[in-house]
Order: structure tokens, then sequence, then C-alpha cells
């Protein structure tokens, strides 16, 4: 189910619109932010840090967590975190927190619902927050934090525990760090540089922001919403979700049309001069 819904319904600025804002969200906790600003590559090479974070979510999401791809992506992340680990003895713990591999996948599976709900749209049907369960708890499954294998840690029993997990995470209470301005500011800038032409990039930076939250732009320091921005941010989100719902299907597979979108940038064409099959939403 999650592969055919991904695969041949959702375009490729529908998932961006999860992963920035996702790793905002991600970066609350304090060493979260420290290792993706020792990392450097969301300030330094932000399209090289979507394309590497989309190739794994294609893995995962449309070849399937069973599949040799799903599997091999994991094993790849898990390499990647631990090299991290190895090479930053003064951040101890960053890839040990097992709450730190819980939330991310709770966001990748609720996140839409959640987006939906909020704006007064039908969320996510009972199948498929069943499938959408299944598919985070798979995938923590084949984790591995600093210490160890996640397979026999903790993972939310059901959507609704998923959603509870997310909710009280949110709550804790974090503080402010340098790290985190510095990497949400880079990574709004090119969220906005990326998916709109000049005159409305300010307006890609108001849409980051209400994804991200109020709660999580505070946090990081990159601006507020002000009421009237707030409702044109909603009406496009909105205006784009029911378009979604009246449009077929896709004809060609997201990753093909990722693909296919980043063949058309390596010529230098913008990425919105007619590179995608179907422009969002």
């Amino acid at each position: 189910m999650i592969s055919l819904y991904v695969g041949y319904k959702i375009p490729e600025f529908a998932l961006a619109m999860t992963l920035y804002p996702g790793t905002m969200r991600m970066m609350q906790p304090g060493a979260t932010a420290a290792t993706l600003a020792h990392t450097a590559k969301l300030t330094t090479r932000p399209e090289r840090r979507y394309r590497d974070a989309n190739d794994l979510l294609m893995a995962w999401m449309v070849d399937g967590l069973s599949s040799g791809a799903g599997r091999a992506a994991a094993a790849r992340l898990n390499r990647i975190h631990l090299a991290i680990a190895r090479a930053t003895p003064h951040l101890p713990g960053n890839f040990d927190d097992t709450d730190d591999f819980v939330y991310p996948l709770v966001l990748l599976a609720t996140y839409g619902d959640r987006l939906q709900t909020s704006l007064g749209l039908p969320g996510t049907t009972e199948p498929m927050k069943t499938a959408w369960h299944r598919w985070a708890q798979t995938l923590f499954r084949l984790l591995e934090r600093e210490s160890g294998p996640l397979a026999d840690e903790y993972f939310p029993e059901d959507w609704d525990a998923m959603t509870e997990f997310a909710v009280k995470f949110d709550a804790r209470p974090y503080g402010p760090t340098e790290a985190g301005h510095a990497v949400a500011t880079a990574m709004m800038d090119h969220f906005a540089d990326r998916w709109f032409p000049a005159p409305f990039r300010a307006f890609g930076r108001d849409l980051t922001r209400y994804l991200a939250g109020e709660r999580v732009c505070r946090l990081h320091r990159i601006g507020r919403l002000g009421p009237r921005r707030e409702r044109v941010v909603r009406l496009f989100l909105k205006s784009s979700f029911h378009v979604l719902r009246l449009l077929p299907d896709y004809r060609t597979p997201l990753p093909e049309r990722v693909r296919r979108g980043g063949r058309v940038r390596a010529t230098g064409l913008s990425c919105r001069s007619g590179g995608r099959p179907r422009p969002w939403p």
C-alpha cells in the first residue's frame, strides 16, 4: 500500500514538504542539531543532502523494506551513523538515544495526516494508518544505534501510540542553539530557492515556517508568521490538497520522476521549467 501510494500519487514537492520541516523538528534536541551542524552537509551541500535523503526514502517507501534496495538503504544509513559517531567523540550519545530513531519514523508516518487534519481536511484512512505503522515499525527494526541494533527496543504499538509519542516529543523543554539556528536557516533558504522562482521565495520561506510549526520556528529563531501570511499559506495548502485529490495518479513512479527532474537540473534548466511530468500539486 505504501509503495503504490507514494510511488504513483505523491509529487516530489509533497515529499520535500515533509523532509525539510521534518528535519527541523528532528533537531529540536540540541545534540541532534550539533551533529547535523558538525557534518555541515545541510549548510554546504544542501542539494546533495536532499538527494541522499530522497534516495533512502525511495528505497524504503517505493522499493519496500523487504526488497534488496530497502534493506541496503537501511544498512547504508547505519554505516553513516556509526562513522559519524566514531568521528565525533566530543558529541557523545548522538546516535544512541532510542527516541531519536523513533521520532523521525513516527513523523514520516503521521505528518501528512496531522497536516491535513489541521487544515480541516480528511486525514489518513484506517487501512493506510495500519500500513504506515507497520512500515515505520519494520524500518525501525532494521536500524542500529551506536550501542547496537534496535530490533528489540520499544516502538509505539499502533497509530494512536505513534501520534501520542510525537506530541510528547514535541512538548519536551528544548533550548535554542546556534547549531539549530544555522541549519534550520540553511534548510529554509534551500527549500525556497529550490522550489520557488525568485519573486515567490519569501512565500517559500513562509511555507517552511508554517510546516515546521510556531514552536520549532521559535526554538530555531527563523522568524514567525503573522495572521495574514498564515492565511495565505493555509489557502495554498488546502487548494493544493484538493487539486491533488482530483488529479489522476501519475503514470510514472516517483523515483523515475525524481531522476528525470535531476537530469533536467543537470542541463542547467530550472526545476520549474517543465522538468517534471506534472508540477505541484
